[in-house]
C-alpha cells in the first residue's frame, strides 16, 4: 500500500461520521472501567473509590448494551467467530455460560464478546 493510499484511507476514516460515533459510542462505554483502573494502579488508598467506579462502569456498560448492538455501526455481531470463547468463560467464572444469570455477568460478557 502506497503513501497516499493510506492518506486516502485516513482521510475517508475522518470524514466517515459512522466512525466517529463508533468511537464515541465505544469511549462512552469503556471511560469509566478506565477510571477505576487508573485508581486500581495507584499507590493511594481508594476502595471506596474503586468500588463506586467499578458499579458506574457496570452501570454505563449496562446503559451502552444496546447501541454497542447497533448493526449500523458495528455490523451484524454474528459476523464474527470467536473460537474457544465458551472455555475462556467457563475458566474465568467458573460454570458454564448457559448456567449463569446473564443480567448480573452482562457487563463481563461484553468484555468477552461471548454470544
Amino acid at each position: 500500500m502506497t503513501m497516499n493510499s493510506k492518506v486516502t484511507l485516513a482521510v475517508q476514516d475522518i470524514e466517515d461520521e459512522v466512525f466517529w460515533k463508533a468511537i464515541y459510542v465505544l469511549l462512552r462505554a469503556v471511560y469509566p472501567a478506565l477510571k477505576a483502573l487508573r485508581f486500581c494502579d495507584s499507590n493511594i488508598p481508594a476502595m471506596d473509590k474503586i468500588y463506586y467506579l467499578t458499579k458506574n462502569a457496570e452501570e454505563t456498560i449496562l446503559k451502552s448494551v444496546q447501541d454497542l448492538d447497533d448493526e449500523k455501526i458495528f455490523g451484524p455481531s454474528g459476523s464474527v467467530a470467536f473460537s474457544g470463547c465458551d472455555d475462556e468463560f467457563e475458566e474465568i467464572f467458573g460454570a458454564e455460560k448457559e448456567s449463569l444469570d446473564d443480567s448480573r455477568y452482562v457487563g463481563y460478557i461484553f468484555f468477552f464478546l461471548c454470544h
